[in-house]
């Protein structure tokens, strides 16, 4: 990656924090422009389409990220929330899913499909993956030991 890319990736990123989606989603732009394998500027205007509601698009990038880094938990779990937010709730199991095969300790694909099984009327899976998704949480915070604060 080039220090422009970098730079201007890093850029994108503060505006799509700060809710300047329209700013990220044009620097994001760039960025894929100058690096095409970049996944992760994928990823993150995949983000900034989804808080605009451009949910085509938002798949469509994500989609270009999965395809780059097909190995990428976060990715799926992106697209799962993307399908979510779409209703296809069955896709979204299923790319939710897929992110917990590739990171089994990754909890908020578990807290994201227990909202999709909880949609699905699956009672007991959504449960089952709440309690896991809040059992992870609680061993890794104990594991970190970090209390980070501001002032």
């Amino acid at each position: 990656m080039t220090p422009e890319s970098d730079a201007l990736f890093t850029d994108g990123q503060f505006k799509l924090m700060d809710g300047e989606y329209d700013e990220s989603i044009a620097i994001f732009t760039r960025v894929i422009e100058l690096e095409p394998g970049f996944a992760r500027a994928f990823q993150a205007r995949a983000i900034a389409h989804l808080k605009k509601g451009h949910n085509k698009e938002a798949m469509e990038d994500i989609e270009a990220a999965i395809k780059i880094e097909p190995e990428n938990h976060r990715f799926h779990y992106h697209k799962g929330a993307i399908h979510l937010k779409n209703e296809e709730i069955d896709e979204a199991v299923e790319a939710l899913s897929r992110a917990i095969d590739l990171a089994p300790q990754y909890a908020p694909a578990y807290f994201l499909r227990s909202e999709a099984f909880d949609k699905l009327g699956e009672e007991d899976a959504a449960i089952s993956d709440f309690n896991k998704a809040d059992m992870l949480r609680k061993e890794q915070a104990a594991a970190s030991k970090v209390v980070d604060f501001w002032r």
